[in-house]
């Protein structure tokens, strides 16, 4: 019985904490500008962003990201991006083996990995309808300088000028995934499966009232 009750309070501990998914996370992969025209057999360099919110660059360890290709035969070739100086910035060396449709998606890290679009080759890339990205603000400093990811102007990071009255907190735009602000739903779900393991632990190892009261009259009769 003991034994059950650790594994219990285990697997309540792990939903308890929080991770990219159950809080709501979710990332999006913008593209650097790229040719107008991909052949099969040549070597491009493409650059991306991976934007947690489609905003911003991830404040943890992402991990592994990459390009992948899928043709129309399903077979698949995956290309791992080097880290750029930037936050959240990576560029992989990517060559599509032969002509017809492929399928773009992207490796996020610990997030999930994103659908791009799909590129006829020898033609060019027709990019899947994004997610809205949540505004962002990250008071008086910017990870970006020149080289930023092509986000929208409403989608930008707010950056004060010096001696400037700091602008209040902008509205934050949900996009698919997110919780909105507050406490995330995963977190609040955490807490209650933790709450509910520690209460059963008590009541399997505490003694119950009736025990409790027996060696109370126990003991005052040898008093």
């Amino acid at each position: 019985m003991r034994t059950a009750v650790v594994l219990l309070l285990a697997a309540a501990i792990g939903l308890a904490i929080p991770s990219p998914a159950r809080a709501g996370g979710w990332a999006t992969t913008l593209l650097d500008p790229l040719p107008a025209r991909f052949e099969p057999g040549i070597t491009y360099t493409v650059g991306y962003w991976v934007l947690q919110h489609g905003s911003h660059p991830y404040s943890g360890v992402l991990g592994t990201t990459a390009l992948r290709l899928t043709d129309d035969a399903g077979k698949v070739a995956s290309y791992p991006g080097k880290a750029l100086p930037e936050a959240g910035h990576y560029a992989a060396a990517v060559v599509f083996g032969h002509s017809g449709t492929w399928r773009l998606s992207s490796v996020q890290g610990v997030f999930a990995d994103y659908e791009i679009g799909e590129v006829v080759v020898p033609g060019g890339l027709t990019v899947r309808p994004t997610p809205t990205p949540m505004v962002w603000n990250q008071g008086e400093e910017d990870h970006w300088g020149v080289v930023r990811p092509p986000l929208a102007a409403d989608a930008k990071p707010a950056r004060n000028t010096a001696g400037a009255t700091p602008s209040p907190p902008p509205t934050i735009a949900v996009g698919a995934g997110s919780s909105g602000g507050g406490f995330a739903p995963g977190v609040l779900i955490g807490g209650g499966v933790l709450a509910v393991a520690i209460l059963g632990v008590l009541l399997l190892w505490w003694p119950t009232p009736r025990l409790r009261l027996t060696q109370f009259v126990r003991r005052s009769r040898r008093a």
